[in-house]
C-alpha cells in the first residue's frame, strides 16, 4: 500500500497560483501598452495538460529519456497555458484597443482569486504544521 502524499492539494493549488501570476503579467503588459497604436490585448486560458503536449497537439509523442529533461506534464500543480489575443476587445480612436477600465477590472478579479488561493495554501500548510507538532499550535 502507497502513503499518501501529505503535499498533493498544495502541489494543485501551486499550479492555480501560477496561473493567476501569469495571467497577471500579460494583464498589466496590456496596460503597459494602453498608448502603442493597434495593439490588442491579450489574456491567458488554462490548458489541460494532456492536449497541451505535442502528442496532443500534433499527434507527435515525446519521450523522457531523464527525468531531469522535461517536467513531467501530468505532474499535479504543473502550470500549463496558452496566451491569446482578446476577442472582446474593441479598437479606439487611435486604433489601440486596450480598455483600461477592463484591464483594470480583469486584473481586479485575477487579484481576488490569487489571493483565496493564497489564503487556501496557507491554510493547507497552517494544517500540517499542526499534525506536525502532534497537534501543539
Amino acid at each position: 500500500m502507497s502513503s499518501p502524499n501529505l503535499f498533493s492539494s498544495i502541489s494543485r493549488l501551486n499550479g492555480t497560483l501560477d496561473y493567476h501570476l501569469e495571467r497577471q503579467n500579460v494583464l498589466v503588459s496590456n496596460i503597459a501598452h494602453v498608448d502603442t497604436p493597434g495593439y490588442v490585448p491579450k489574456d491567458l486560458a488554462r490548458v489541460d495538460t494532456a492536449m497541451s503536449t505535442f502528442q496532443g497537439e500534433f499527434d507527435v509523442a515525446m519521450a523522457r529519456t531523464s527525468v531531469s529533461h522535461l517536467p513531467d506534464p501530468t505532474a499535479p500543480g504543473l502550470f500549463q497555458g496558452r496566451v491569446f489575443l482578446d476577442p472582446a476587445a474593441s479598437p479606439g480612436n487611435d486604433g489601440n484597443y486596450v480598455s483600461l477600465d477592463r484591464e483594470a477590472a480583469k486584473i481586479g478579479a485575477n487579484q481576488v482569486r490569487y489571493e483565496v488561493i493564497s489564503q487556501l495554501v496557507a491554510g493547507e500548510l497552517d494544517g500540517l504544521r499542526f499534525a506536525a507538532n502532534d497537534g501543539k499550535g
